[in-house]
Parts: C-alpha cells; structure tokens; sequence
C-alpha cells in the first residue's frame, strides 16, 4: 500500500524498514513467542465485573493483555508500547451529581418538614430515594489511568486505579513508561517514523483491538504531524 503525505513525499507502507534492528519485523508482525522475555507482570481482579486481566510486559517495549470474564479467555491483546503515549490520563469520576442529588433529596423535605410540620412517613420516600442514589454513585465512581495511541486521543488500554494496590500499580506505570521511552528513542525522526506507526495501527485495527474508524482518525493525525 502505498500513501501520499504531498507530491513529493510518498510513503510505502508494505515496503518500509526502520533501521534499528530491534524495530524490524517482516511484514509487521510481532516477535515470535518463543522469543519473550517477561519484564514485569501485573493483574487485576475486579470482582464487581467478574474478570481478571493480566498484563505482561515482554521484551522491553511489547505489552501483552489477557483478560478472562466468568472463567472465559478473551482473545489475547499485544501491543507495541512504541506507539503508546507516555503520558497516561488520570480519569476520576465521582459521580458528584448523584451526591448532590441525594444530599438534596436528604436535606429540602427536612428542611420543609421543619416548617411544616406534617406526619414523617412522607420523609421515607425521598430518604429512600437519596440512599439508593448515594449507592450509585459508589457503584458508578471510576478512576483510572488511559494510555492512548501515540498522536491520538484514541485509548488503547486502561489501569483501574480502584481494584489496585496503589504501589504496585505505580510501579507497573513506571515500568510502561520506561517501555514506551525505550521503543520510541529507537524511532527514526520526523516523517521516517509515519509509516512504522501507521502500520502498528492498522494491525490492531485488523485484530479488533481498535475500530477502523479510530483507526483511520489516527492515520489522518499521522499525515498532519
């Protein structure tokens, strides 16, 4: 396949090779298995959801995801920490609407009751209501850390900050990190390095991994760096 960026810039994108070695590989695959090296291994459990992931970092710069779900395997999930983002999002939500809500619902019928006095039991309905709500919001509340694809907003894989022991997963995060830093400082500079990433989007593009329309909207940042 090949690609126009302009007239006088022409990317093949089946042909091109990186002139590290240890970022070659014919026709975009992935080291073969019997060639990784476990670097650090990290797994989550999350009770609420019935599933397991487990995130193995192999050969430095790869991250392989296997996830199980009511002692069912996904489909195994291996990326590329070249292409990641360094950077991952904080995400943290609160879900302070519902509190609002409920402290609401909690506090105005009081606050009428005490001036109106009436019988309680009306009290019950919106107590009720405001309990179930504050239920929700625990059940509802997130906080985690998005790695998105390099140049892009699109995530690629997450860190549920919640169901994890704080440093253990700090420790996992660095050691992403280090992995991203690692494969990217052996990119080749500016407009070299289009077709490598390109490629390691298309490939998980084409094992589900992404969608083609999130793929798509990362080439076309790709063609604009």
């Amino acid at each position: 396949m090949t690609v126009a960026v302009s007239q006088s810039d022409i990317i093949d994108l089946d042909n091109w090779a990186a002139p590290n070695l240890e970022l070659q590989r014919p026709g975009w695959e992935l080291p073969p298995r019997e060639s990784w090296q476990v670097n650090s291994k990290f797994r989550q459990t999350n009770v609420r959801a019935k599933t397991s992931t487990l995130f193995k970092r192999f050969n430095q710069h790869y991250l392989s995801i296997t996830t199980h779900r009511r002692k069912k395997e996904l489909p195994e999930q291996v990326l590329d920490l070249t292409f990641v983002d360094p950077a991952p999002r904080e995400v943290k939500d609160n879900r302070y609407k519902l509190w609002f809500v409920a402290i609401c619902l909690l506090t105005v019928p009081a606050a009428i009751y005490s001036f109106l006095p009436a019988a309680p039991l009306w009290l019950l309905a919106p107590a009720v209501v405001a309990l179930g709500l504050m239920a929700l919001a625990l059940r509802l509340r997130r906080h985690c850390y998005e790695f998105v694809a390099l140049n892009s907003d699109v995530v690629l894989f997450r860190l549920d900050a919640m169901v994890s022991d704080e440093a253990r997963l700090t420790s996992f995060i660095e050691g992403v990190r280090a992995g991203i830093a690692r494969g990217q400082a052996q990119l080749p500079p500016g407009k070299r390095r289009i077709p490598l990433a390109v490629a390691e989007m298309r490939r998980l593009s084409e094992e589900g991994m992404i969608s083609r329309e999130e793929y798509e909207t990362i080439k076309q940042n790709w063609f604009g760096f």
